[in-house]
């Protein structure tokens, strides 16, 4: 796993870096913002150093004043050898700040490159200054060095990880029902009644009779109906829609590697006796055409070498010899 540290002057700067990451891909836990946000500065260097695992401090005034000036670090872990370029190139395009320019600026104001000191002289100004520098790598953790026990004993902690497996919710498509009202033209046919009054005059000659009422007043009416159509509406339901949403349960095999730290108990070689497979060994193993090659690859060439400073000597010492080299080329491959 490693690691990119890039600082820039406002929060704004920070999580646009992070937006723009995102959409390239990076996974969101791989991304970490590191605000000071009212905390003393130094324990931005703390969330950093915890979330990258330094061992070592050499950057950890330069961090604390950089937070205590108001940057904001964003961290970004990756694994691929193809991913470096496309976070750097992110990460520069919003200025971050150049810490080594910034420094050189800091110590001309006074401060001593240790943030108490910086703290206290009243000298310190926001850091405004962009520059558009590289973003600075993670210091990588030093190596263990040899500790001697000088009296009473010394406990090698064995720290293995655990693998907790969690869950949470994410979207996963889903369907969304819109209703909307058209219309549409319809149709029907519908008998009508019509009614027609008509008046005929026709000239007649006949006797008078009592029937015709002669010499009266009179009103006569008829009247004429007609028929329209008349529409109402009535609204129905006609179809029903239903949305349903199924629960399934399915188990998934989540696949990951957890460390464990690895004791290895060596014997130390004083007796005299051991003193050919110390030079051989020495010389043997810091040969570069021996690296990555397995034991039974090698062994002609190294029973060919040894024999050539002590011969006779390879049967006795054979054993020992195989077991170092597999013990150095196991750390060889534990340390890529």
């Amino acid at each position: 796993m490693k690691n990119v540290v890039g600082f820039y002057s406002t929060r704004q700067q920070a999580d646009q870096v992070k937006d723009d990451l995102l959409k390239a891909g990076v996974d969101r836990d791989d991304i970490t913002v590191y605000d000071r946000e009212g905390k003393h500065e130094a324990s931005l260097w703390e969330d950093i150093k915890a979330s990258f695992g330094f061992a070592d401090d050499s950057d950890h005034d330069l961090y604390a004043e950089a937070a205590r000036r108001g940057a904001v670090a964003v961290g970004v872990s990756f694994d691929r050898d193809d991913e470096p370029a496309t976070i750097v190139q992110i990460m520069q395009r919003h200025n971050p700040i150049d810490l080594d320019t910034q420094a050189a600026q800091w110590r001309k104001e006074g401060w001593t490159g240790r943030t108490t000191a910086a703290r206290t002289s009243g000298t310190a100004t926001a850091a405004t200054a962009r520059t558009t520098a590289a973003t600075r790598p993670a210091a990588p953790a030093t190596a263990a060095s040899a500790q001697r026990v000088q009296q009473g004993s010394e406990t090698v902690p064995v720290v293995e990880e655990q693998l907790q497996v969690g869950k949470r919710a994410v979207q996963a498509g889903g369907v969304r029902v819109h209703t909307r009202v058209i219309e549409k033209p319809v149709q029907e046919q519908v008998q009508l009644r019509e009614e027609h009054v008509h008046v005929e005059r026709r000239p007649v000659d006949r006797p008078l009779t009592s029937a015709d009422k002669p010499f009266q007043e009179r009103v006569i009416e008829a009247t004429q109906t007609v028929e329209q159509p008349v529409v109402a509406k009535q609204a129905r339901v006609v179809e029903e829609v239903n949305v349903r949403k199924d629960v399934n349960q399915r188990t998934e095999t989540v696949r990951d590697t957890v460390r464990r730290t690895d004791v290895q108990v060596e014997q130390i070689d004083t007796d005299p006796q051991y003193a050919p497979v110390r030079d051989f060994t020495t010389r043997f193993f810091a040969d570069n055409r021996y690296k990555g090659r397995s034991w039974d690859e090698v062994e002609p060439d190294a029973q060919r070498s040894f024999e050539q400073s002590y011969p006779g000597k390879w049967n006795e010492f054979r054993d020992v010899i195989r077991s170092r080299y597999d013990r150095d080329t196991s750390r060889a491959r534990a340390n890529t």
